[in-house]
């Protein structure tokens, strides 16, 4: 603390308390000198965690001249000391700025949120910020200094939740979310749902002033459909996004700058330790872990391959074989439901095997008397999916004479028949409608090429079924 002793002139300066100073005006300098306080591990530092402490401290700064603010998105890569900034270090700054502020954090795991907590109340409690504070600056509450809820006599209030867990009758100024779904888990459709649901519905009700509280979540992107992609498609919000290696996907752009070697942090996340990572962790999981994105950029389990024909040059109907409309079902205009999906094809043999062309492709969330209207419109004969609402579409289209054929699913599950379709498609025998392909790809809803982690996946069933048609035995079909 050499700049901090006393200048000619100027009365004694008692360092500890001068540097206390320093680190209330700012929160970055506060996460440098407290670190030690929690961590054993000497800093590696990057320009990201002086971004992010500061885009923190904006957000305090506005919440303390009462201003109405969005709520906070962060995805980054684990291992980049998000939880140390966001869960744990900046709390025990909030206090120091405010000692009143309740905050409310939570995590997927009740153990994991916990730790959280309690690195926050070791940085309160140690001798450092003891030193720079003064012992009763913060003075916990004898009756309520517990690991999951503890208090100080200023009225401040830290509660610790998980996911799905109770926060019945708490209310937060600052509500921190850190990874609300387990990597693990999160292609489980249960919880997705829970994580959502949570996040969404629970925690968005326990801020202390609708307008002035703000919720600070950070994760990486794992589904369409996790906390991140449900609050990216429904809230406007402090968005922020820093890939492990430069992409479209950083956000803000201008952050593109700062990137080093087309890496975030080159020596936390070295060129060395990505490609390690590429193996451990498989395209899906690199993806969203590492690359913020719920599938890799240039598709997962498919890839680009479907050729496109100009619209103009495709095959009229009378030049194609077995030509038809495949159908996944489902009959309603509940916008949370699936949606029925169709792709119409037919195919041209030749000696060496057959070539597939898609000519119609769609989706609809239909009641079933718009269904049916829509089927009639589409090319027979349909090919539908023996499940419920399958057999009465099927069912309903034989008895207004018009060609329909119930189709028994084979090759397990659909990512499993999904990979049994991709072989035509990789040889290059599946053609499409140039004007198709964007949505084939990469609807915002049923685009392919994040299956299985996109929101819907009723057209890449419809697709796989098309292309198992063409390809297996007739009698499979009937």
């Amino acid at each position: 603390m050499e700049h901090l002793k006393k200048l000619p002139g100027l009365p004694e300066l008692d360092p500890w308390r001068a540097l206390g100073e320093l680190c209330k005006r700012r929160f970055y300098r506060f996460f440098l000198e407290m670190w030690e306080t929690i961590e054993a591990a000497e800093l590696v530092p990057n320009w990201h965690i002086e971004y992010i402490c500061d885009e923190l401290q904006d957000v305090y700064e506005r919440w303390a001249r009462g201003e109405a603010q969005d709520d906070v998105l962060i995805n980054v890569p684990p291992g980049s000391t998000k939880s140390t900034i966001v869960t744990q270090l900046f709390p025990a700054w909030l206090w120091v700025k405010s000692a009143a502020i309740r905050a409310i954090s939570s995590s997927y795991a009740g153990d994991l949120a916990t730790a959280h907590a309690v690195k926050t109340r070791d940085c309160l409690k140690s001798e450092k910020f003891q030193a720079m504070y003064g012992k009763d600056f913060i003075k916990f509450k004898e009756d309520t200094d517990g690991k999951t809820h503890y208090k100080n006599t200023a009225k401040g209030e830290r509660f610790v939740t998980s996911t799905g867990g109770r926060v019945t009758g708490m209310h937060g100024d600052f509500i921190l979310i850190d990874d609300p779904i387990n990597p693990e888990q999160a292609t489980g459709e249960a919880e997705l749902k829970k994580a959502t649901r949570f996040v969404s519905r629970t925690l968005a009700t326990r801020k202390t002033d609708k307008k002035r509280s703000v919720t600070i979540m950070v994760m990486q992107r794992l589904h369409e459909a996790d906390p991140a992609g449900e609050w990216r498609k429904k809230k406007k919000l402090r968005y922020i996004c820093l890939p492990g290696e430069l992409s479209k996907d950083v956000h803000p752009a201008e952050l593109k700058d700062r990137y080093i070697d087309g890496l975030l942090d080159v020596r936390r996340l070295p060129r060395e330790a990505l490609d390690k990572l590429k193996v451990d962790l498989g395209s899906y999981g690199y993806a969203g872990q590492i690359q913020q994105r719920p599938a890799p950029e240039d598709g997962g389990i498919w890839k680009q391959w479907f050729i496109p024909i100009p619209d103009n040059a495709f095959p009229e109907r009378d030049q194609l074989e077995d030509y038809g409309t495949d159908w996944d079902t489902a009959y309603t205009e509940d916008q949370k439901n699936d949606a029925s999906a169709f792709c119409t094809s037919g195919c041209i043999r030749l000696k060496e095997g057959k070539k597939i062309f898609i000519d119609k492709l769609g989706h609809a969330k239909k009641e079933f008397p718009d269904l049916i209207r829509l089927m009639k419109a589409m090319p027979a004969p349909h090919y539908i999916e023996a499940k419920a609402s399958g057999k009465s579409a099927k069912q309903t289209l034989v008895s207004n004479g018009i060609p329909a054929i119930e189709v028994q699913v084979v090759g397990g599950d659909k990512i499993a028949r999904t990979k049994m379709a991709t072989p035509p498609v990789e040889a290059g025998l599946v053609y499409i409608r140039q004007s198709l392909v964007e949505a084939l790809y990469n609807d915002a809803e049923q685009g392919i090429l994040v299956f299985p982690n996109g929101l819907h996946d009723d057209v890449n069933d419809a697709v796989v079924q098309a292309i198992q048609r063409h390809t297996q035995a007739q009698k499979e079909w009937m």
